[in-house]
């Protein structure tokens, strides 16, 4: 079916969600928010308060070394643009990555920075050398930082109420 024949959703720069859940998201009209460390920034693209995934967009600035963190569940990225370093080697531009729940770590990027596509199944918490937690970057984190940065009109949050 060619796409002039679709019922909605034809206007590149608008997100458009619909009754059943599905969701057409125009990423190019999303501005990009601060994200948790110096010289990153995202895009939020869907989260799920059920399962407590997350899917972002994540730009890196080149030569950004990250602040020493730890993922409380698995993270999913695929490299667009760009790659980065950590202590398992280095992920290049086209390249699938997992990061196993439970890991500590502090990646860095290169001259071209970074540009990927992540899905997180669980927050990021900042933490120092010794491994106390800093601060934590959930899903309600994420939704906030968009919502306050005009980024989040296209994601329909279904929390449960306390009865």
């Amino acid at each position: 079916m060619p796409v002039t024949q679709a019922l909605s959703g034809t206007d590149p720069k608008i997100s458009v969600s619909y009754p059943d859940g599905s969701a057409i998201v125009r990423t190019r009209s999303l501005p990009w928010t601060p994200w948790g460390m110096p010289g990153t920034y995202f895009k939020l693209l869907h989260c799920d308060d059920a399962s407590g995934m997350l899917v972002i967009l994540l730009k890196v600035d080149p030569g950004t070394v990250a602040g020493l963190h730890k993922h409380f569940a698995a993270a999913h990225a695929f490299i667009l643009e760009g790659g980065f370093g950590y202590e398992h080697g280095e992920v290049f531009e086209g390249d699938y990555m997992l990061e196993a729940g439970g890991i500590t770590h502090q990646p860095f990027t290169g001259p071209k920075g970074a540009l990927m596509l992540g899905v997180t199944f669980g927050p990021i918490g900042g933490v120092d050398e010794q491994g106390n937690l800093l601060g934590v970057l959930d899903i309600d984190w994420h939704y906030n930082a968009a919502k306050a940065n005009g980024a989040a009109d296209h994601i329909q949050r279904k929390v449960s109420q306390p009865h």
